[in-house]
């Protein structure tokens, strides 16, 4: 395609790199989201916050099997070497690989957002509304920007095609760059509050100071992905008009690869706090394999308890005895008694709306 003077560099191809970067994020990403289904499946608790994951994670796969594409056209090389339909081709899929990218950010934030949503107690009430009013404003903003990214020109086609662009009716470029802008700030943002709203009501929760320390971390992870949207946010000066960047398949490799990293970032950080059931469960299994194989340690092989309950009315509430008496155990010379005293009482119940935190979130 004629495209002035040759590229400084030759004819040099950033597929490749492409294809390593999106495909090695994809399969982690696919391994997360699956570790944190078999988390929810393991305490038999799956959410909207889950399902939401799984479907950014649709969308990425989506976005790299576009991405795919685009290479196989040569997106990813300079303009000068390649065929009119080649660069009008490798448009129309970097059009639709916007899309699914843009949506990907309203559900996965959308994800994080429900996961806190399903922490907050009830009389965290401002949490709880800032909190939705972050998913709903973000899901407005980006499915507006994916409309306006195809309704620009009418016909749709004249978006990737120059040739059909000449007879077309398009919008002032300059007025889609804008919202992008807007749309890349208000994600910024969002990803920023949803990384502070824990720390303001786990700090009032029932758990010692170093777990609200784990938690408020964990849950602030998403922070990170502010770093690829502000990254990004640099790169959107390739999206304005064709005489100003005519090596538009160069040139919007930048742009691209920090897309798809955000909402990679978001998936991984996102689901990391789901992990913690599975993590609870690896890590108590090693803990009691560790002690049975020590030295010291005696294993017993079937224990037959015969428990006994007594319970009692008392003035505060009632009392119940629960004791397993001559427990017999199937190893010569051991014995075991238990005793557990259970107390109930109307100062407890008062104290039932307190904020605690699931033992499975």
């Amino acid at each position: 395609m004629d495209a002035g003077p040759p590229p400084p560099g030759g004819n040099q191809d950033r597929g490749p790199a492409m294809m390593e970067v999106m495909w090695i994020q994809t399969g982690f990403a696919i391994l997360i989201i699956a570790m944190r289904f078999m988390a929810r499946f393991s305490i038999h608790k799956t959410s909207w916050d889950d399902w939401l994951m799984l479907m950014t994670l649709a969308l990425f796969i989506a976005s790299a099997i576009l991405a795919t594409l685009q290479n196989s056209v040569g997106g990813y090389r300079h303009v000068y070497y390649l065929s009119e339909d080649a660069v009008v081709k490798a448009l129309e899929y970097n059009y639709i690989l916007r899309a699914t990218v843009i949506l990907s950010y309203a559900t996965g934030k959308a994800s994080v957002g429900a996961l806190i949503l399903r922490l907050i107690g009830r009389q965290n009430m401002w949490q709880k509304w800032a909190v939705w009013v972050v998913i709903i404003f973000t899901a407005i903003v980006n499915i507006l920007n994916c409309i306006f990214n195809f309704v620009q020109c009418n016909p749709v086609n004249a978006n990737w095609d120059p040739r059909v662009k000449l007879h077309a009716s398009c919008w002032d470029g300059r007025a889609q760059l804008k919202f992008a802008y807007f749309m890349c700030a208000e994600n910024i943002w969002a990803d920023a509050v949803l990384a502070v709203i824990p720390a303001t009501f786990l700090a009032h929760l029932n758990l010692n100071r170093r777990r609200r320390i784990n938690l408020s971390i964990l849950l602030g992870l998403g922070s990170m992905a502010t770093i690829c949207g502000i990254v990004k946010t640099t790169e959107l000066h390739t999206l304005s008009n064709a005489n100003a960047h005519p090596d538009f398949t160069w040139d919007e490799y930048g742009l691209t690869a920090w897309s798809v990293a955000e909402t990679f970032v978001i998936m991984v950080c996102g689901s990391v706090p789901a992990l913690k059931p599975l993590w609870d469960r690896l890590f108590a299994k090693k803990q009691s394999s560790a002690f049975s194989d020590s030295q010291d340690s005696y294993r017993l092989r079937y224990i037959y308890p015969r428990r006994r309950q007594s319970c009692s009315c008392r003035s505060d509430g009632f009392e119940c005895m629960h004791t397993t008496l001559a427990s017999q155990v199937d190893e010569p010379g051991i014995r075991a008694t238990t005793q557990i005293e259970v107390v109930s009482s109307p100062e407890t119940e008062k104290g039932a709306g307190q904020n605690v935190i699931p033992a499975h979130y």
